[in-house]
């Protein structure tokens, strides 16, 4: 039963959420469309230890498609981004930019085509500087679902354009104990909906930047057909994805949404700087969170037992009574937390040339591997080899 509902204006508006939140769902996608038949650039290991605060070069090369596109010059993009090479050269010798070069070129393809979405959006252009505004119009709200609240109203009115109608609502099932962002234009066509789904993905891990906590999206709506290039959703959906729905969503524990926010203005500025980074490629993790100090203890490696509830009070120095309260406070579980760990580490595997089904079952944890298809398909909604 859905027990409580926020919205902006619904007769304003356009693309969904701030700018540049646009732009780095479609550099997902454009990842993938340029990947195709060049054997390089379609199959990206998404992997945090892989990355360690480094971006691979197909996601910087994916930038410069999308800059080649609107006939801007790259190479005096790359200059002024302060890039040392050009990445569109084959015998670029590093796999690997810097986070921080890797979002100064983000930065300087919106100062060129002077669009915070890049370009996604032909027909309505996001002016320099709305993501700081609507991020300042959020950052001193007394918890979470006012900082949303705000963004919703950020969202209905900076952006005008005339019989486009916008539903942008956050909605509480209490029973549930869940909350939906959801967003829709009227004018958004069908084959840009997988894009404005990524922006929300994107607006959630801005919204656990603020509380310091993982939100773990734990189902996902779009209202667009299944993508030819599954990429982007993959990326930022390991969780299972309905398509052609009546609006593009997001579900997540609405325990999340009575969380103060830890972060201050200064705190916010230098986000900014590497926001690209941290939305895209790898969000910035808080050691204040529970979820995220449990997953440093579990690893990657999941051939040996985990430790029990109990062995992991004693680990992480705390009682089970403190523990259950900390972690019901971030709206997860240990057992989701265990899940969530081999189910990122089965995507990432599978995602490898070379790797067998089996054996990514055997590291994830599984002796026997139909009920390693079985657990995969609940956690991803797809079998193990569908998804590869």
């Amino acid at each position: 039963m859905r027990a409580g509902r926020w919205h902006g204006s619904l007769a304003t508006g356009q693309s969904c959420s701030s700018g540049w939140f646009s732009l780095m769902a479609t550099t997902r996608y454009t990842l993938g469309k340029a990947g195709k038949g060049s054997g390089t650039l379609s199959r990206i290991k998404v992997d945090s230890e892989l990355y360690n605060e480094s971006v691979p070069m197909a996601f910087t090369r994916a930038l410069l498609v999308q800059a080649r596109v609107y006939n801007r010059d790259v190479q005096a993009i790359l200059h002024a981004a302060r890039f040392p090479f050009d990445p569109l050269r084959q015998d670029a010798q590093t796999v690997f930019v810097s986070r921080e070069q890797y979002s100064r070129l983000c930065l300087e393809l919106f100062r060129e085509l002077g669009d915070e979405s890049g370009g996604v959006m032909p027909d309505v252009q996001t002016p320099l500087g709305t993501t700081r505004l609507m991020a300042l119009s959020m950052i001193n709200s007394s918890n979470l679902a006012a900082a949303i609240r705000r963004s919703i109203e950020f969202n209905a009115c900076c952006r005008v354009r005339h019989g486009t109608e916008i539903v942008n609502e956050l909605v509480i099932d209490e029973e549930r104990k869940e909350a939906t962002l959801t967003y829709l234009s009227s004018d958004d066509p069908g084959n840009v909906q997988h894009s404005v789904l990524c922006n929300l993905a994107m607006w959630m891990r801005f919204c656990g930047w603020l509380i310091g906590q993982h939100i773990d999206i734990t189902n996902a709506g779009c209202a667009g057909p299944q993508p030819e290039f599954m990429e982007g959703i993959r990326h930022f959906f390991p969780c299972p994805v309905e398509y052609d729905q009546a609006f593009n969503s997001v579900t997540f524990s609405s325990r999340h949404l009575d969380a103060e926010l830890v972060r201050d203005e200064p705190e916010l500025h230098e986000f900014l700087k590497l926001a690209p980074y941290y939305l895209v490629i790898e969000p910035l993790a808080s050691t204040l969170s529970i979820t995220h100090r449990i997953r440093e203890i579990l690893g990657n490696d999941f051939r040996d037992e985990m430790p029990s509830f109990e062995e992991l009070t004693g680990l992480l120095n705390m009682s089970a009574r403190t523990l259950r309260r900390r972690l019901e406070k971030e709206g997860t579980s240990y057992q989701r937390i265990k899940d969530n760990a081999r189910r990122d580490v089965a995507i990432s595997m599978l995602s490898q040339e070379g790797r067998t089904v089996s054996e990514v079952a055997e590291q994830v944890g599984f002796s026997d591997p139909s009920a390693f298809h079985r657990s995969f398909k609940k956690w991803t909604g797809q079998s193990p080899g569908s998804y590869r």
